[in-house]
């Protein structure tokens, strides 16, 4: 077998910051791929599995409070325009 050029694999272009080499003997890849392969089963047989059965719908989110109302200015109250400036 020949010599593999890693940059052009689609593994080491989704998930690689670097690679340290150009390529490699096409034997050595597959060994390590392999066992890359192991470890990532392994660790989908470890996490727990999800149930088939359907969960119960959850209750939407209560809708948040309506702003209180401006108190009016009292009858005997003089209001201005300059007030909207506080």
């Amino acid at each position: 077998m020949g010599d593999v050029r890693l940059v052009d694999l689609d593994v080491f272009k989704r998930y690689s910051l670097a690679i340290r080499q150009e390529s490699a003997p096409a034997e050595e890849l597959l060994a390590v791929l392999e066992a890359s392969r192991r470890q990532v089963e392994a660790a989908g047989e470890a996490a727990p599995r999800l149930s088939r059965r359907r969960r119960p719908a959850e209750a939407p989110p209560e809708p948040a409070p309506a702003a209180a109302p401006e108190a009016e200015p009292a009858e005997d109250e003089e209001w201005w325009p300059e007030d909207l400036d506080k």
